[in-house]
């Protein structure tokens, strides 16, 4: 007999399948992502410069963060500045390593 074990998302009660997630919470692992198109230095250098700030919380802008994810493309309306710190936080939510949206 198999061992259930409970999904790897903190709190959720569901049965976790063999990566360890429940269907509402497996995600695609980053490495899935499309690369960085080779002109990536000069749009993240261009969206930091019309945008210094931080979209969450006002400080420095350091990183430029994909809004819908790599596969929606590299233009100004998918691309939100952000201090490392809120970067870290959306990236690590949107990854399911977060429960709380």
């Amino acid at each position: 007999m198999p061992l259930i074990r409970p999904c790897r998302n903190r709190w959720c009660p569901e049965a976790a399948d063999e990566t360890g997630f429940c269907p509402a919470h497996r995600r695609a692992p980053f490495y899935s992502s499309p690369p960085l198109p080779p002109e990536w230095p000069s749009i993240r250098a261009a969206q930091l410069a019309a945008f210094p700030w931080c979209a969450q919380c006002g400080a420095r802008a350091t990183d430029v963060h994909h809004v819908r994810g790599r596969a929606a493309g590299h233009g100004p309306d998918n691309l939100a500045s952000l201090c490392s710190g809120c970067h870290r936080r959306i990236t690590a939510r949107e990854a399911g390593w977060l429960s709380r949206p």
